[in-house]
């Protein structure tokens, strides 16, 4: 029987996980004579489009759910996190070498409306359902409200302004919507998720684990008002002119009550978190102290499906689409590869995804102090120093990476985590094969194929604090939440008081904390960062590239590697425009939409 695992679990644990037994969000059956009479005739038609409604609305960005959005299921390689992936691939050419053109975006642009419709239609009918009780489509409506929260969340920060849609169009209404501006959008965000905290509930039982709760609804809002925060909107110009437009890319001034307000949101999300058993995972170490179970815990936190930091996953929907976010993530090779048949009877390699050195570097020792990695142009270097240096690092990298020549801490003791089973090789001329490759979301995973995404984790929400609190002055304040998540990772606590010093090392706990999760490639543009062109999202990257032993060339024999040196490679493309995506031409054609700027 195929494993077919659908995205919302009923179940937690393996054997539910596992099962083919109806769940709730299950796939729905679909066929041609559906109609609005059907959907909303009961509650078991119903239920099958709210499932549809959580699966379009939450695979935002996650993978190529339309054709025209960055595909390849991972936004590392376009974020200077790692190399772009096979040089045949969209993320490589159509980004890495010339930028998003104006039919490119990171989520499909028209796809979030298809989203929202679905979403207006369930609220608009679910009181028709003739076996559902109030108390339930108050939930159902409550969620649809937060779901449409979810996608103008991540519209407000891909685009900026966009325009608002609240409720189902017919022929007669004019559908002629031009893009809000920055602040309506924000509004719309907000007062989406004020609507559905108020009318959903703090937890679900066990057999709609993965549903929208109060705390997942805070969360949508902390976001929103983090992105709200942060330079690029926060300013009193925008990055680009757009003219009499700009409202819709920029606030028009710089205040510091938007830091404020992102404080009492993520305040309010880690206070309803405490309350309901929801928080950063930490079983070793209390403040200040680091976490002699770091691995163990941050490994959890990013990869164990239902435990207790994660808000809001994506439920797995095992089909044609998600397939592509799995295949670039999960680690395998040959005949003795992992698992055997992982998805579809077909082996995924992470072949051209390597960690490039600019990353690199931004992870700390397991000391918390800086490793020594080669610059370009330095004389090669033994093996035997890449593994001992590779050795020396912070339990969070082991836990999302492995090193070259050494078998995958993240599942100890595991034969087929062994580096000669999951290894895809290293560079020797070529490039792409990277300083380590990603293990991410597999701590502990065994045989599993598959993850769910975490798409709310209760690190965040700390981070953000520390970030917030960074830029109203208050450092003791910054520093107590930033050392939430440092301890947690097993380092000891950061010090700095200088205010610009601090920022730049809370967004480098950002990047680890958060790698390979989709998020640094806009945070790094949020942010503004100085470096942006230079090796960060463009400019030049660096990787890895070793020899091998006269008439040896194993990788999976560590002896046969001889030395390794660090190199250019790839530079990819950067231009101002890009701090915010393109809007589709084929809807700036309808001459109803404004285009953002540079495109």
């Amino acid at each position: 029987m195929k494993k077919i695992i659908y995205f919302i679990s009923a179940i937690i644990g393996a054997t539910g996980l596992y099962s083919c037994q109806k769940e709730f969000l299950e796939k729905p059956e679909t066929t041609g004579n559906t109609t609005i009479e059907t959907v909303f005739a009961s509650s078991v038609e119903a239920t099958k489009a709210l499932a549809n409604a959580y699966r379009t609305s939450l695979c935002q960005g996650l993978f190529d759910n339309g054709g025209t959005n960055i595909g390849n299921g991972t936004l590392s390689g376009i974020s200077g996190e790692a190399m772009p992936g096979e040089s045949w691939a969209d993320i490589y050419a159509a980004y890495s070498l010339a930028g998003l053109t104006s039919e490119r975006s990171t989520d499909n642009f028209a796809n979030n409306f298809v989203a929202i419709r679905r979403n207006y239609i369930i609220s608009e009918n679910i009181d028709k359902v003739p076996d559902m009780d109030g108390a339930t489509k108050g939930y159902v409506k409550a969620e649809m409200a937060g779901l449409t929260a979810y996608r103008y969340m991540g519209m407000f920060i891909r685009y900026g302004g966009v325009p608002i849609v609240n409720k189902t169009f017919i022929s007669s209404d004019d559908l002629a919507i031009p893009r809000a501006t920055l602040q309506a959008t924000l509004d719309n965000i907000i007062q989406l998720s004020d609507a559905a905290y108020a009318g959903l509930p703090d937890s679900w039982p066990d057999k709609s684990v993965g549903r929208l709760t109060k705390g997942a609804a805070l969360a949508i809002k902390a976001r929103a008002l983090q992105y709200a925060a942060r330079p690029l909107f926060n300013s009193a110009t925008p990055y680009l002119s757009l003219g009499a437009n700009n409202n819709m890319i920029c606030f028009g001034n710089v205040s510091q009550q938007r830091w404020t307000d992102a404080v009492t949101a993520n305040e309010a999300v880690i206070a309803w978190g405490k309350s309901h058993a929801t928080d950063i995972i930490n079983t070793g170490g209390g403040a200040n102290t680091p976490n002699p179970n770091a691995l163990d815990d941050y490994g959890t936190a990013t990869s164990t499906p239902n435990n207790k930091e994660i808000l809001l996953a994506y439920k797995l929907d095992n089909n044609a689409n998600n397939i592509k976010m799995f295949k670039f993530y999960i680690p395998v090779r040959g005949s003795s590869g992992r698992g055997g048949n992982d998805i579809n009877n077909e082996r995924y390699l992470t072949d051209n995804a390597g960690m490039i050195t600019n990353f690199l570097r931004i992870y700390y020792k397991a000391d918390g102090t800086n490793q020594d990695w080669p610059k370009v142009g330095d004389a090669a270097r033994p093996y035997t120093d890449y593994n001992t240096r590779m050795q020396q690092m912070e339990p969070r990298f082991k836990a999302d990476n492995y090193a070259h020549g050494i078998d995958a801490w993240n599942n100890p003791g595991n034969s087929v985590w062994s580096y000669d089973n999951i290894n895809s090789g290293v560079n020797i001329s070529g490039s792409g094969k990277g300083d380590a490759q990603s293990t991410k979301f597999y701590y502990k995973a065994g045989t599993r194929s598959w993850f769910e995404w975490p798409l709310f984790r209760m690190s965040e929400f700390y981070l953000n604090l520390a970030e917030a609190y960074n830029e109203l002055g208050n450092t003791a304040k910054a520093l107590q939440n930033l050392n939430i998540v440092h301890n947690r990772a097993g380092l000891p606590s950061i010090t700095e008081s200088d205010p610009s010093a601090l920022r730049l090392l809370i967004q480098r706990e950002w990047s680890i904390e958060f790698y390979k999760e989709n998020r640094r490639y806009f945070d790094v543009k949020h942010w503004k960062r100085s470096d942006i062109a230079s090796g960060v999202i463009g400019g030049q990257y660096e990787e890895f590239r070793f020899t091998f032993a006269p008439g040896k060339s194993n990788p999976a024999i560590t002896a046969d590697i001889l030395s390794y040196t660090n190199n250019n490679t790839l530079s990819p493309y950067w231009n101002a425009k890009m701090y915010l995506e393109p809007i589709p031409l084929s809807e700036i054609n309808k001459r109803i939409l404004v285009q953002n700027p540079g495109y």
